[in-house]
């Protein structure tokens, strides 16, 4: 299947300047959820807003992770990841696990290994660990289609992601 550019009359589609695109993508608030793997022994990890539910039967979710992430890479190569759905409260380690520093993430914070082995994170309301279902590539971005095989859910209100800065959620 492919798809032809949409015209505007006889004009051909103008090139959107990246940081507009930025600017009119951060108007959607979305909740922000850390996604984690294992690069050997060693957990990785990446704060995405980029997050959607799929499907029920069978339960997918996806995720969308740059070319260049370490988690990426991690997740490709051992077909599996963890999702963390953070809380109010947890806007430090969204913006711990956002920034370009290579340095050890996971050195101060509370994690159980999973069923599957992946880190989860404590204090999340929702911690989902995932096999790879499915990677589609799209742009500078991998979707990595997941399928939840194991989940814990706690009681809370989630961290939002808009306009370029965390928010507690409100009542």
């Amino acid at each position: 299947m492919s798809f032809e550019p949409v015209l505007v009359g006889d004009r051909e589609p103008e090139v959107i300047d990246p940081a507009a695109w930025r600017m009119a993508m951060g108007a959607f608030a979305s909740g922000v959820v850390i996604v984690s793997s294992l690069d050997g022994d060693r957990p990785v990890g990446t704060t995405v807003s980029a997050f959607s539910s799929v499907s029920l039967f069978p339960p997918l979710l996806l995720v969308c992770l740059d070319h260049k992430s370490r988690t990426r890479q991690a997740v490709l190569k051992t077909g599996a990841f963890g999702i963390n759905v953070l809380s109010e409260g947890q806007s430090a380690l969204a913006k711990l696990f956002a920034g370009m520093s290579a340095a050890d993430r996971f050195k101060d914070v509370e994690i159980a290994r999973g069923a599957l082995g992946m880190p989860l994170i404590g204090g999340a309301l929702a911690n989902i660990e995932c096999r790879l279902h499915a990677v589609h590539a799209a742009g500078d971005h991998d979707i990595l289609v997941g399928r939840g095989l194991e989940l814990e859910t706690r009681a809370g209100r989630p961290l939002i992601y808009s306009q370029g800065r965390f928010h507690d959620a409100a009542e």
